[in-house]
């Protein structure tokens, strides 16, 4: 067995009950073998997750970046479409936008995933509400097997935004 060198504190490690172990860190060290480096247990698993999570994040941008063109070709003349991350550490999605100054709302178009197909979801910030596309005749949420059928659901939402919105607005 090579000599473990602990990725937590670079001291080189040793062999306690016939396991690597750091005598500095006082822990059993397991080698990572994406990353090359010996950690604890406890370690790995916390490195296993976030090459996960870093996974779903990267293939969330590949499928937005390769999907965008499909979705600008089907927006209404003057609505946008960019690829959107809420924040650092989640999935990409790609964010439809009506014209400037027809309604403060944003349709999302969220990537499949291992188990789903495209989500749709839609915020409003002039009533605070956000809320997703939903299966026809219950609570579910829908999935859409292809990015036009998603855009077609997020476009057809984000005009009942609007419609709404105006007809608020004549009351």
């Amino acid at each position: 067995m090579t000599r473990p060198v602990c990725g937590a504190c670079a001291t080189p490690g040793g062999v306690r009950d016939g396991r690597p172990w750091c005598d500095t860190c006082r822990i059993w060290l397991v080698l990572h073998e994406p990353t090359g480096q010996w950690v604890s247990y406890a370690d790995h698993a916390s490195r296993d997750r976030a090459a996960e999570t870093a996974r779903r994040i990267a293939a969330s941008a590949r499928q937005v970046t390769d999907n965008l063109p499909q979705v600008h070709r089907m927006l209404p003349e003057g609505w946008t479409a960019r690829p959107h991350q809420a924040m650092d550490g989640v999935p990409y999605a790609i964010a439809i936008h009506a014209p400037g100054g027809v309604i403060e709302a944003t349709t999302y178009l969220h990537p499949p995933t291992d188990t789903s197909g495209w989500h749709v979801s839609v915020h409003n910030r002039v009533t605070g509400v956000g809320f997703p596309s939903y299966t026809d005749g219950g609570a579910r949420v829908a999935s859409f097997d292809t990015v036009e059928a998603a855009a077609t659901d997020g476009i057809r939402l984000l005009r009942g935004e609007i419609h709404d919105l105006a007809s608020r607005r004549h009351r």
